[in-house]
């Protein structure tokens, strides 16, 4: 990782550097654009030492030399400090780098103390003004950089706002031991950017290079604020002023001075800002207009006097009063396209309404901000404020809170200035216009004078419009350039000078050689465009007549409308269909968004500050397209903005905003911020944060959720994993790159398949071409996700029934690299087909094998043998870890293949599934060959790392290959390998016509059009072609229409395949329409088709038809054809739609390679019919065949043959189908009962057995002796409700003809179907008989050999014979009938004989199926409920007689309505759990909201079943029935009958939906927290002074994350609630909200570090914002957990507002008391819901709290969902004793990245280690305790200098002795043990004032003192003062009078680290540290008398020039002693 950063952090720099001339002396990073003003605060302070020092110096001159440094550009300032700052230089000291970094190398150390504080304040005083060269009222960034290693003597925090204040950006860094609380106090938000530190101080050299990359990036985004805060000069700002009684005066003067001081801010001026102040109360008051004060002064004067009206609240008609200040009179400027702001002043609620006027106001085009003070309500100013509701609103305490406002109010209103004038501005283009030389001169001059007209009519300049002209015939004349002429007189005179170019005689008209051209040279920068800036292009084509170069015209149009240029058609005699192709679509709703217009939409974009401002106008301006073509409002598309730098910010949640204009408006002034880029941050936080209900998303109710990335850079983290979740929580994610974007990172955001849903573009200008296709793709999906892909899925399962035997093997890699997530959806990979698949022992079976450096088998194919188990042992999977050896994992497999023939006793199909995440370490070529030799089907998954060619090597075939970028997008591939797996099966015995129509136009290129027969061929390649099954024809189209081969000219795959590979691509335009006309005759009987078999037509186009299609597509399709349409690049969807007639018959694709996708899906959706019955599922069947002696051996096995068929067209066991043979001649016998077998094989083994009796032909006799084998005892099922068919295959006239009616009519009456089959001699009317005169079950074939294919016409009659009984032989159905005015009265007619025969397929009776009927339009009209009709005679004639009303279609009150007839007084059965079904028929969307009324129905246990006819809205459809399995959408409605059939089906077989959550008892647990008491400061910790709140409360939440199973729940097993925190103010604005999710410590202690700048009170607002919380929530059990101080509020006010909180459906309110709660016994009073056991108080400090809550929630949990009204526990346990330590576990998996843990305890001392190099001297330890005197050693040689040692204990004074004589001086002893320090003295008398320096004296660190050594006086004080003293820059002071001394001491500082010195003054002058001269003085015996002589201490210093200050800058000081 660190890897990588490092490797970005270069790419940054070298993109940073500018030009080849940076020297090593003059290295320049940031732009020469670059323009600040810099000052670093560098501490000088003792601590440092001067080694450190020149660290410090190195690190500034790289900071400095990394900018351009001039008077224009950067300047540069330096202020040192310590106990008091020093000025090194000015930002006007310096005009060149060269001089800087000269006085930064020699930049003196200066010593002493640390006070940050006064060095802050000292900068803002001294540098950051004008005079020493501050530019700020030059709008130039101002930016401060402190360094320092330690903690402030001093506060920093109030200087540093100070500076903040003044618009300076702080940066701090800290070494060593610098405060990280301090460094943020210091620094600005946020901290992640501004902070910095290091260990120690040769450090900063590797942090240098990030900090200079941060500041160029803050100059450049100060610099773009700034400029925003200065362009916002222009507006006009009405302030609206509540002035009703409830505010007082003293805060309604708080208002003025508010009001005062953001005016202050402003630039007032006539052409600047104006402002306007009304007032209200009960009524507005006009106090002064935009145009009255035109200047500062007299407008402030005005604020200042303005009165206090007093009186009530009518905000509302306040706000229409307002609308009288934006006008022309009143002094607007909007005609003039200034911004209109409007900021409301509020306290309370409004008396009226005020939504209506805000949004008429809005409507107007002003912003309106809300300011709400105190107990305001928020919802209400929200619907006065301009959405988002973050943005436009404010909420604070108190009026005295108003002025911390003013700074916040001025920033946001002033960009909201900026980005609304930019909106405003109008908008200007680059115009072409390219004119047909072959127009007549009559048209020449027409267009001539249009040209004219439209140069008068727009604004020609350089900043304005640009026009260029050409015309063009066989080649293109330019007559002028886009940047030809500059003003509009020129481009007049330009248009004068324009001559019209004739066309030579049969001079071609090249239109697509025009266009062509016209992409190359007129839209370059060169030529004058500026697309780069924004700016729109267009390109206006002017026809007179078709092109001679149509093929060319269709590819360059959609060449040059793909590079972002606008193309418009005028045609003067060219086609229409010619000027089509030419002319640009414009984008607002587009076909495919009208139809997916349910969706949650999040759009995340970048904005970081590469992208730039210009590049950011063309997002919003796409945003803004993209938006414009969506169906928003809330209960259709709702959209959410997330924009993202460094950090993600909402701008836009998904509930933010109701109205789409206001939206677009918002979108228009989206802000641009700048910064870095980090895209997985925004990601996670469009997770967690903005798809969630509780801000408006819909995931729950089945709404797509969507995002959309845009970013144009790498990102710097990492987003693989964020994007991973994303999907995983059930978001479509789609990549947009721009420009530098990373594709790896693209691909790893993006949703499977990537080619649908990632994009990228080389330039913001290309992001316009890209709106239609997003849009297109986008919203096409919506729908196929919703609808299509669960009609697909339900496909494939069908056709995957077909499957009867396989042996399926995963091989999944479980090595150390994969994370537990993705192991997880490895397993649920599996899963989900378990689910496709009938598993058993007989049909599909599979087995689990692993490996990661060894391979071993989970489980084989005969572990278990149903899908429960199965699913059960692949969830009990363990990841172990380890390598990747996928080629020894592969050999291993081979066996295991073996073994599974040798269990089954013949061979299957076999597959095996290898999903592996990297390189295999081993060969994988070789073991795959082997295993795919054996006849192993391999498809290799490769995920992340795997290698992509490795992955073919495995599977053999790239077809059989999948690479996804994540685990999650195992999903989707689910079903390409399961449709390729079935569609084998699925295509067998399945004959049809097949014809493709494919688009041969000429925009398609050639290698193209080879892709599309690719596509074909492949198709063909999985159909089982031959003459009796299916047949292939080919027809192509363009302008034509070319017929390649016909349904019946070919018969085998290589004939068709040949001839697909000599087709030719025709070229020219798209007539579909035709295409589809003509190719409608060759499924005609007369053309080779076969009307009575299935008739398919598959349509391939790549562009927008120039015909119609939807008569010819519809004519086709009544002809019973199904038509399948596919649309490639520039395809229109509404037509595919129109040809297809259905969405899931539909796909849109973005280019010829994704065909490759398709193959196995369109091929398997051919095979499959939609309502066919597929095959015999569950039946008894028993064969009764004839054996008499006319049956030759030969025939015998012809009918052998032909039962073996016909058991292989059914799924046979022991719970499915079960087959019996008799045997008859004369006399019949039961060869094998339907008992005997239960498997496929053992059944066509036992047929195979058979033996002819021979014999007379017995029929009847037989049929008699047949029944009893339908019996329980030999196998039957009757009684189970299991269809029982017997068929007779004969082949003569029966013996006893006369004994056939009488046990035919007793089969039937069993209910036992017959089928007759006759061969040869039969007799067609006793097979009559047999059958009940069913013909349809009659079967005859003239010879035995014909008998053998026979099963192929009876296989879907016995299959839909043998469909189960429906399931609901009891039920209440309802039909609900649209009447509205747009069905035709004919269509009503069929919809009534459609409803009837839907009941007729009912048992309709008082005990089995009730019916009820209603219509509805704009009205509910009752027919006729449950209990008024109980049969079917009754029920047809009443609908018959139904009349049609006509009306609107109001479905939302219909279903509302509706529910009267679930009642038991009208007939409803509800009560005794009878089936519950509503069947909704309509034509037409919804003129209401449909969400909550279906809701509401579903919750009932009401099953809702949606019939749409035409153009209905399937979302809205798809709403009402909550699955797409139980809606059913026709074209038309005659086609209603062709879907009665699968109507009736999905009803029987349905079951109510019962949400996932609500099943298993779903709780929901919110926590909130009142601490009123706050100990701490404001911005302290949510826990801070609350310890056993933060002890107990991950206690309290880890137990209540799991409550073990409920009586009721069943399975029996824990339910985990999902916990949600909400942190509220007192007004009631949320603090912060986490929504309801699983158990997290993460987001315990997230919610525990909570920093709080104000407190949280309980009080009516915090019940209403949890009440507010839950209802969006759709748990079945609500408990709100509240830890409180004390109650806020009356009691009586909170117990109504908890009984409220009850009534909204939350069950329980528990109320957990603090420590020192106020009346903890009343907030009992607040609680409700507990049961038994509410006695019990609930307090944090109380024994087991965890335990005692969970009791509480597990009681009302068993209430709730078990109707358990009493629940006991016993008492707690005592804690067990200690269990046995247990067996080593293997190795786990690779877990997640851990946190760091806390810091250890220190360890023991281990033993000394050797000796090691000295190292560098460290800084000075803490001064240890004072040890025991030891004894005296003998003296040593005398070493270096050392430290100075700790005080000693002053001795004991001794007694006086007698003085003796002056003896000799002797020679110097050892000296003594220094005392004890006495006493601090008093304050001495003031000395005389130093002497002045002289002249070119520079200051020196070197402090001099006297010390006395002895002090008989015994005070020890004047030691301990002089070397303090020595520690501050400041001459000691003594008290000589009180001491003697002997000698005189210098004692000083030698800079090395701020140690301290002391010496004897007997030395003469030598060489000291460092070279630095030190003075001695000698002194003599008259100097050395008694210190009381001593008057007074002097500091001098020697002059420049002296003997001592030779070649120094300072001098050393002297003791100057009197």
């Amino acid at each position: 990782m660190e890897g990588r950063r490092g490797l970005l952090l270069s790419l940054i720099m070298a993109a940073c550097f500018y030009g080849n001339t940076a020297q090593i002396t003059q290295k320049t990073v940031c732009t020469q654009e670059a323009v600040a003003d810099i000052v670093f605060l560098v501490d000088g302070s003792w601590s440092i030492g001067t080694e450190n020092f020149k660290q410090i110096r190195q690190f500034l001159y790289t900071l400095v030399n990394s900018f351009d440094v001039s008077p224009d550009h950067v300047r540069i300032g330096l202020v040192q400090y310590s106990n008091t700052p020093r000025t090194e230089f000015l930002l006007n000291t310096h005009q060149n780098k060269k001089d800087i970094l000269q006085y930064i190398s020699k930049l003196p150390y200066m010593g002493g103390g640390t006070e940050t504080g006064q060095g802050l304040d000292f900068m803002l005083k001294e540098h950051f003004v004008q005079k020493a060269g501050s530019r700020a009222g030059q709008n130039v960034p101002q930016i401060a950089v402190v360094i320092t290693d330690g903690k402030s003597q001093d506060n920093v925090e109030s200087h540093a706002q100070d500076l903040k204040r003044k618009g300076i950006v702080l940066y701090a860094i800290g070494i060593k031991d610098a405060d990280e609380d301090q460094l943020k106090e210091i620094a600005n938000e946020p901290h992640s950017q501004h902070v910095y530190s290091v260990s120690d101080f040769a450090a900063l050299q590797g942090i240098s290079q990030s900090i200079i990359q941060t500041l160029c990036t803050t100059v450049e985004e100060v610099k773009r604020q700034l400029l925003q805060l200065s362009q916002a000069t222009v507006a006009d700002i009405v302030f609206l002023v509540d002035g009703s009684s409830s505010i007082g005066l003293d805060n309604f003067q708080e208002v003025r001075q508010f009001l005062r001081s953001v005016v202050t801010g402003l630039d007032i001026g006539p052409d600047k800002v104006r402002v306007g102040l009304a007032q209200y109360s009960n009524d507005p008051y006009k106090e002064f207009l935009l145009k009255d004060h035109m200047d500062k002064s007299s407008l402030l004067a005005q604020l200042d006097s303005f009165p206090y009206r007093t009186g009530g609240t009518e905000t509302g008609k306040a706000i229409n009063f307002t609308r009288e200040y934006f006008t022309e009179e009143a002094g607007s400027r909007a005609k003039e396209r200034v911004p209109q702001i409007l900021v409301v002043i509020t306290d309370g609620d409004s008396t009226d309404d005020v939504t209506v006027p805000a949004q008429l106001l809005r409507q107007q085009g002003v912003i309106v901000f809300g300011i709400g003070v105190g107990q305001v309500n928020l919802q209400e100013l929200g619907s006065i404020a301009n959405r988002p509701s973050e943005r436009f609103l404010f909420s604070i305490d108190s009026f005295q809170a108003l002025q911390r406002l003013t700074d916040s109010l001025l920033q946001t209103v002033c960009i909201s200035v900026d980005d609304q004038r930019e909106a405003l501005a109008e908008k200007f283009a680059d115009i072409f216009f390219l004119v047909d030389s072959g127009l007549t001169p009559q048209e020449f001059q027409q267009i001539r004078g249009v040209l004219n007209r439209v140069v008068n009519q727009v604004k020609i300049g350089a900043s304005a419009y640009r026009l260029g002209l050409a015309q063009y015939g066989q080649d293109v004349k330019v007559e002028f350039l886009l940047n030809a002429f500059q003003t509009k007189e020129e481009t007049q005179n330009g248009i004068k000078r324009f001559r019209h170019r004739r066309l030579q005689a049969n001079e071609p008209r090249n239109l697509g050689n025009a266009l062509q051209y016209a992409n190359t040279h007129f839209f370059t920068s060169e030529a004058g465009s500026r697309e780069d800036l924004g700016y729109r292009q267009y390109l206006v084509v002017l026809s007179g007549k078709d092109s001679d170069d149509a093929d060319v015209v269709q590819k360059a149009s959609r060449l040059i409308k793909s590079s972002g240029v606008t193309v418009v058609g005028m045609s003067l005699g060219a086609s229409m269909n010619e000027m089509r192709v030419v002319e640009e679509v414009e984008i607002t709703l587009t076909g495919d968004c009208k139809a997916a217009k349910l969706a949650d939409i999040v759009f995340i974009v970048d904005e970081s500050g590469s992208i730039g401002t210009p590049n950011f106008k063309l997002v919003r301006t796409f945003l803004h397209s993209i938006v414009s073509g969506l169906e928003v409002s809330p209960n259709r598309v709702r959209v959410g903005i997330v924009l993202y730098n460094d950090k993600p910010a909402a701008q836009v949640y998904l509930d933010s905003f109701n109205v789409k204009s206001e939206l677009l408006k918002f979108i228009k002034i989206l802000p641009y911020r700048g910064g870095g880029t980090n895209t997985g941050a925004a990601l996670n936080f469009a997770r967690e944060n903005v798809f969630i209900t509780e801000r408006g998303s819909r995931k729950d109710k089945g709404v797509q959720q969507v995002a959309v990335v845009i970013t144009d850079g790498e990102s710097q983290d990492e987003v693989s994993t964020a994007a991973a979740e994303l999907r995983r929580a059930g978001v479509t994610v789609y990549a947009l790159g721009v420009k530098d974007a990373n594709e790896e990172q693209l691909n790893q955001i993006a949703s499977y398949p990537t080619s649908t849903h990632m994009f990228i573009v080389d330039s913001f200008t290309k992001l316009k071409p890209l709106e239609q296709s997003l849009q297109k793709y986008m919203c096409q999906n919506i729908l196929r996700q919703a609808v299509s892909i669960n009609t697909r899925r339900t496909g494939i399962k069908e056709g995957c029934m077909q499957t009867d035997e396989a042996d399926i093997f995963f091989l999944i890699d479980h090595s150390g690299s994969i994370y537990p997530n993705d192991f997880q959806d490895m397993k649920k990979f599996i899963i989900e087909f378990l689910h496709t698949f009938l598993i058993g022992p007989e049909h599909v079976r599979v087995g689990v094998a692993k490996y990661a450096d060894s391979p071993n088998l989970e489980f084989d194919l005969t572990t278990y043998s149903d899908s429960k188990s199965l699913e059960k042992a692949v969830e009990g999977i363990k990841q172990i870890g380890g390598g990747t050896e996928t080629g020894r994992a592969l050999t291993f497999m081979g066996p295991q293949f073996d073994k599974a023939m040798a269990t089954r006793g013949h061979k299957v199909p076999e597959y095996l599934v290898v999903i592996t995440d990297g390189k295999s370490s081993d060969e994988v070529k070789i073991p795959a060959e082997k295993l795919r030799a054996q006849g192993v089907t391999i498809y290799a998954i490769g995920v992340k790392n795997a290698d992509k060619l490795e992955l073919e090597e495995i599977a053999g075939n790239p077809k059989r290959t999948f690479f996804v970028y994540n685990f999650d997008a195992l999903k989707p591939i689910k079903d390409d390998i399961i449709t390729d797996i079935c569609s084998q099966d699925a295509c067998k015995d399945r004959p049809g016509d097949l014809i493709f129509l494919i688009d041969s136009s000429g925009s398609i290129y050639p290698e193209d059009y080879q892709k599309m027969k690719d596509f074909m061929k492949s198709v063909i390649s999985k159909s089982v072609i031959s003459q009796d099954e299916v047949h292939v024809g080919v027809m192509q189209f363009s302008t034509i229409q070319q017929l390649q081969f016909p349904l019946d000219r070919y018969y085998s795959k290589d004939e068709m395949l040949q001839s697909m590979d000599e087709m030719q691509q025709i070229g020219g335009g798209t007539h579909t329409g035709e295409a589809i006309t003509k190719v409608s005759q060759y499924f005609d009987a007369s053309r080779g088709g076969r009307p009575d078999l299935r008739q398919r037509l598959v349509v391939i186009t790549d562009g927008e038809a120039q015909d119609q299609v939807k008569g010819p597509a519809a004519a086709l399709r009544a002809k019973g054809v199904i038509i399948y349409a596919i649309g490639v690049m520039e395809a229109n969807t509404t037509q595919l739609l129109e040809i297809s007639g259905s969405p899931d018959k539909m796909y849109a694709k973005r280019d010829f390679d994704a065909l490759k996708d398709l193959e196995s899906q369109v091929a398997m959706e051919l095979c499959v019919s939609e309502g066919d019955c597929k095959k015999t599922e569950k039946a008894d069947i028993i064969f009764l065949v004839d054996g008499s002696t006319s049956i030759t051996l030969e025939k015998f096995r012809s009918m052998q043959k032909f039962m073996v068929s016909m058991v292989n067209q059914t799924t046979v066991g022991k719970n499915l189908t079960r087959f019996g043979v008799i045997l008859y001649s004369t006399d019949a016998k039961s060869i094998f009962e339907l008992k005997d077998h239960t498997s496929k094989k053992e059944v066509t083994k036992a047929i195979e057995a058979l033996k002819s009796p021979y014999g007379d032909t017995y029929t009847g006799k037989a049929l008699t002796y047949s029944l009893q084998y339908f019996d329980q005892a030999h196998g039957g099922r009757a009684d189970l409700q299991v269809p029982q068919i017997l068929m007779v295959i004969t082949d003569g006239d029966a013996t006893d003809r006369n004994n056939l009616v009488v046990p035919s009519v007793a089969l039937r009456e069993r209910g036992i179907s017959v089928f007759s089959i006759g061969v040869e001699g039969a007799n067609r009317t006793q097979l009559e008989i047999m059958s009940g005169h069913d013909t349809s079950k009659v079967f005859y074939v003239d010879n035995f050999e014909a008998l053998e294919t026979l099963y192929k016409n009876i296989t879907h009659v016995l299959c839909n014979s043998t469909k189960p009984v429906c399931e609901k032989q009891k039920a209440d159905l309802v039909f609900l009938l649209d009447q509205s005015g747009s069905i035709d009265p004919q269509d009503y007619v069929t919809m009534k004989n459609f409803t009837t025969n839907l009941i007729n397929s009912f048992k309709v009776s008082q005990d089995l199926v009730r019916v009820g009927v209603a219509q509805f339009s704009s009205t509910f009209q009752k027919e006729f409920y449950l209990n008024e009709f109980y049969t079917e005679q009754s029920i047809s004639k009443h609908i018959s007689d139904m009349n049609q009303s006509g009306g609107g279609t109001n479905i939302g009150w219909a279903l509302d309505s509706i529910k009267d007839y679930f009642k038991a007084s009208t007939g409803s059965r509800i009560s005794s759990k009878i089936s519950q079904n509503l069947v909704l028929i309509t034509d037409g969307e919804s003129q209401d909201d449909v969400e909550d009324a279906a809701d509401s129905l579903r919750k009932m246990g009401i099953e809702v079943f949606a019939i749409g006819i035409g153009d209905v809205h399937d979302l809205e459809l798809l709403q009402i029935t909550g699955t797409p399995e139980r809606l059913f959408t026709v074209q038309n409605f005659g086609s209603l009958e062709k879907i009665k059939q699968k109507v009736v089906d999905t009803i029987c077989k349905s079951k109510p939906l019962v949400p996932s959550e609500q099943s298993a008892c779903s709780v929901h647990i919110a926590m909130g927290f009142d601490i009123t008491q706050r100990t701490g400061v404001s911005g302290d910790m949510l826990v801070s002074g609350h310890t056993k709140l933060e002890t107990f409360l991950p206690e309290i939440v880890h137990y209540v994350s799991t409550i073990e199973g409920l009586c009721c729940i069943k399975p029996p097993g824990p339910i985990n609630p999902k916990i949600g925190f909400r942190l509220v103010a007192r007004g009631g604005r949320i603090l912060d909200d986490i929504s309801f999710e699983s158990y997290n410590e993460e987001t315990v202690r997230k919610v525990m570090r909570q920093r709080l700048t104000e407190p949280t009170y309980f009080n009516t607002a915090l019940l209403k914002s949890f009440g507010e919380k839950f209802s969006k929530s759709n748990a079945g059990v609500k408990v709100l957990v509240i830890f409180s101080d004390g109650l806020d509020e009356d009691v009586m006010k909170l117990e109504h507002e908890s009984e409220l909180l009850r009534q909204s459906g939350v069950n329980t309110l528990l109320i957990v008391a603090l420590e020192g709660a106020r009346d903890s016994n009343q907030l009992q009073m607040v609680e409700f819901g507990r049961g038994f056991g509410y006695k019990l108080p609930l307090s944090i400090g109380m024994q087991s709290v965890g335990s005692t809550v969970l009791k509480q929630i597990d009681a009302v949990s068993d209430r709730v969902c078990c109707n358990v009204m009493c629940k006991c526990s016993g008492h707690e346990g005592v804690r067990g004793s200690r269990g046995p330590l247990g067996s080593k576990g293997v190795s786990g998996q690779k877990g997640f990245p851990g946190y760091p843990g806390d810091e250890g305890l220190a360890g023991d001392r281990g033993y000394p280690g050797p000796s090691g190099p000295q190292g560098v001297q460290g800084c000075s330890g803490i001064r240890g305790p004072k040890g025991y005197r030891g004894l005296r050693g003998n003296r040593g040689e005398d070493g270096e200098d050392g430290l100075d040692g700790v005080n000693g204990e002053q001795g004991v004074t001794g007694s006086d002795g007698g003085r003796g004589e002056r003896g000799h001086p002797g020679k110097p002893g050892i000296p003594g043990i220094r005392g004890e320090e006495g006493l601090k003295g008093q304050r001495g008398l003031r000395g005389d004032p130093p002497r002045s320096d002289p002249p070119g004296f520079t200051p020196h660190a070197y402090i001099t003192a006297v010390v006395c050594s002895y002090c008989p006086t015994n005070r020890p004080n004047s030691t301990r003062t002089a070397v303090a003293a020595s520690r501050a820059p400041i001459t000691p002071s003594l008290e000589p009078k009180e001491s003697l001394g002997t000698k005189v001491y210098r004692v000083h500082l030698d800079g090395t680290g701020g140690q301290v010195r002391v010496e004897p003054l007997e030395t003469r002058a030598r060489m000291g540290e460092e070279g630095h001269l030190v003075r001695r003085v000698h002194l003599d015996s008259q100097e050395l008398q008694d210190c009381r002589a001593a008057q007074v201490l002097q500091v001098h210093r020697e002059p420049e020039g002296s003997e001592v200050n030779q070649g120094r800058q300072d001098s050393p000081a002297y003791l100057d002693l009197r």
